[in-house]
């Protein structure tokens, strides 16, 4: 299970660009989760894939179904 604080993973969202420092929490929904990246990173869409990583163990992935940018989050806040 996912803790509260979330998670320290890495991430890719492109198959030829190396893994992001980022965090992933436990969606609202069974099988969905939240992921934060540390840095903007540039060409994330929906329909793309977002893997999960701790060093090169794969811990899981999914689907990117919706992506906010940094002024999005601050203008919600």
């Amino acid at each position: 299970p996912i803790p509260e604080d979330g998670q320290v993973v890495a991430v890719k969202v492109r198959s030829t660009r190396p893994p992001v420092p980022a965090r992933v929490f436990a969606g609202g929904a069974a099988g969905q989760a939240t992921v934060i990246l540390d840095d903007a990173e540039t060409g994330v869409s929906p329909g793309q894939a977002c893997v999960f990583y701790d060093g090169t163990r794969v811990l899981g992935g999914g689907w990117i179904r919706q992506t906010r940018s940094l002024r999005e989050v601050a203008a919600a806040a």
